[in-house]
């Protein structure tokens, strides 16, 4: 009976539809052109004037239907991408190192295909990462620093490693957060440029009291990135690209800096002593200050010993922590005394 009923409107109002455009808004359309007209020529006129209003409504009635198939598509799709997503962090939580393998991957083409989930997807590697790899404290709640000797060839395990990897391959976006790997322990991380298509971004992450022993960065991007009081003894970090990242406080006794950018990087209160291929040039273009350690040889240099003049009387102007003095250029160095024996020979720039 109900259907019966509903058919019966359904038939009415399609009625009631086809003699209002056949009938009053034709001749709304029409106007007093056609209304002037009589007998056959105002048939004829009225005929044409339907046939235009039908297609005009055809049209119009294509439009509207196809705004919905995209809009039933595009539902469709969102729910397909929120089912993966959460089905790949379910694969994160389990014991077997293949399913979380998987769920590391299938994170990865979630954040690639969609740009609304690349924050979630970021968000949810790096605490996955953390998790399962942070540094332990001691009795005072301190970080431990654990002794690099007996090292070897240790790595993270393959799940974490796949990790790093899609979030150092994530897609150029604004991100309105850093990826946060505070205190993570990656110890012989390697992602380095010759196993990108490009240099791998680690770009504006927080880094900070991360274990980064000899991880392998060269030729990675870090500009912006933030590795606080970091444990990068022994690291590697050829041709890395480090302007404006912060490495305050951090440990990069025996690391190896050769053509690395530095321009704008902070090393306050950094231990730089026994750094592989780090020069006086580097230095010039750093932020360092009076608590930085260096080497004998780089200790003494006229040029570090300008910089550091430079860095000190910038930061009594420049109450900026992040601010950092332009480079010191070799001719503004003074002249060694003869006391400070012969003036060595300029660095390239």
């Amino acid at each position: 009976m109900t259907r019966s009923l509903v058919g019966m409107v359904a038939a009415a109002a399609l009625v009631g539809t086809v003699v209002l455009v056949l009938g009053p808004l034709s001749w709304l359309v029409a106007g007093e052109a056609v209304s002037r007209l009589a007998g056959k020529e105002q048939a004829d006129a009225m005929n044409a004037v339907r046939q235009t209003v039908l297609a005009a409504l055809g049209g119009a009635s294509a439009l509207i239907a196809l705004g919905f198939t995209v809009r039933t598509y595009y539902l469709s799709r969102r729910g397909q991408v929120t089912d993966r997503f959460g089905k790949a962090v379910g694969q994160l939580a389990s014991e077997k190192l293949e399913e979380r393998l998987g769920g590391v991957h299938a994170l990865e083409h979630v954040m690639a295909e969609s740009a609304v989930d690349h924050t979630a997807v970021i968000g949810v590697l790096c605490s996955f990462v953390r998790a399962r790899t942070m540094r332990p404290k001691d009795e005072q709640g301190e970080y431990v620093s654990e002794d690099d000797q007996e090292l070897g060839w240790t790595e993270p395990a393959a799940d974490i490693d796949a990790a790093m990897t899609a979030l150092a391959r994530r897609p150029r976006r604004d991100e309105p957060n850093r990826p946060d790997l505070r205190a993570a322990k990656l110890v012989g991380l390697s992602v380095r440029s010759m196993d990108f298509s490009g240099p791998p971004r680690l770009t504006r992450m927080f880094l900070t009291a991360a274990d980064l022993r000899r991880a392998d960065f060269r030729g990675a991007d870090l500009r912006g990135t933030i590795a606080t009081a970091a444990d990068l003894r022994h690291a590697l970090l050829h041709r890395a690209d480090l302007r404006q990242a912060s490495f305050d406080a951090a440990d990069l006794r025996g690391a190896y800096l050769d053509g690395a950018r530095l321009a704008g990087a902070m090393f306050e209160g950094s231990d730089l002593r026994g750094v592989h291929g780090l020069s006086a040039a580097q230095v010039a273009e750093a932020y360092v200050d009076a608590e930085t350690r260096f080497s004998p040889e780089l200790a003494d240099h006229p040029w570090v010993q300008a910089r550091l003049a430079d860095c000190a009387a910038w930061t009594k102007t420049h109450p900026d922590p992040w601010a950092c003095p332009p480079p010191t250029r070799w001719k503004s160095v003074p002249e060694p005394t003869s006391a400070s024996g012969p003036k060595p020979a300029p660095e390239p720039e």
